[in-house]
């Protein structure tokens, strides 16, 4: 009587067990099936121009080196001592970021901001190596049509936007980058927010931005949100870690998609600050 009385939790144990491992292997497939669908959230309709900001601003249509087709808004400064080169974040479109490029004209700079394909009027699927091309594609805009100086510009991505811009910066020289709630890597952001399952291992998608950091030997303005909920903020300091001299770090309360509205004047002064550095 003994054995068997043994012998009947033990298979519970092993059912569980196997339950358990079914669904993790199912869950994990299935997020591994659709990974786009988890990091990519793009929103086809502008909602507005910077005319709504009262900002002047020119369409641009321009291709990719693979055949996609682009859309994006040039916001010029009569006294521009920099142009911006934006990559947004994951989610939404170039319509939806109208104030950061208000903030940035304020400060006597020009905007080029525009869509990763499958995002607004861009044509296409987003994936990173596309994100990639389209990022090259925008820097072709700027320094062969418009002919801006490289030296003139300045690359700066948010979330997503920021490992993409990233790699951009490790093919050409540029006046500075700047990375505002970067992330250390698409398997660290799924080992953090899916501890429980094996992802870290199985996406397709790496966007390091860690990786890519060191090789990059102009000026960097990191910032970082301290309520952010979505980055967690040790990966800014991973990031601010593997980055050469010259490095700048500020870290605002706020979170991932509030920081800079919560702590606006610190944020606007940071900018400022480094601008001023870049100047000297």
């Amino acid at each position: 009587m003994a054995d068997l009385c043994y012998a009947f939790p033990m298979r519970l144990i092993y059912r569980f067990l196997l339950i358990v491992l079914l669904t993790v292997s199912g869950v994990s497939l299935y997020m591994i099936m659709f990974e786009d669908q988890f990091i990519y959230f793009p929103e086809s309709q502008l909602q507005q121009t910077p005319a709504a900001a009262g900002l002047v601003f020119e369409q641009h249509r321009f291709k990719t080196l693979d055949g996609v087709k682009l859309y994006g808004w040039f916001m010029p400064h009569s006294d521009a001592r920099y142009t911006v080169l934006h990559f947004h974040g994951n989610a939404g479109n170039i319509s939806h970021r109208l104030s950061l490029y208000r903030h940035w004209h304020q400060m006597g700079l020009s905007v080029f901001a525009f869509d990763y394909r499958g995002y607004g009027n861009s044509e296409g699927s987003p994936g990173e190596k596309g994100l990639y091309e389209d990022g090259r594609a925008a820097w072709r805009l700027l320094t062969e049509k418009l002919g801006l100086p490289t030296s003139s510009i300045i690359i700066s991505g948010r979330s997503l936007g920021a490992a993409v811009a990233t790699k951009l910066a490790t093919e050409v020289q540029s006046a500075g980058l700047v990375l505002e709630t970067p992330f250390t890597s698409i398997p660290d952001m799924a080992a953090y927010h899916y501890p429980w399952l094996p992802l870290r291992w199985l996406v397709k998608s790496r966007f390091d931005t860690t990786a890519m950091v060191g090789n990059i030997q102009t000026p960097m303005l990191l910032i970082s949100a301290k309520n952010d909920s979505i980055v967690p903020t040790f990966m800014a300091r991973s990031i601010f870690y593997a980055a050469r001299e010259p490095k700048l770090h500020v870290s605002l309360s706020g979170g991932h998609n509030s920081f800079d509205s919560m702590s606006e004047q610190i944020y606007l002064e940071s900018w400022r600050s480094w601008l001023d550095r870049l100047s000297e």
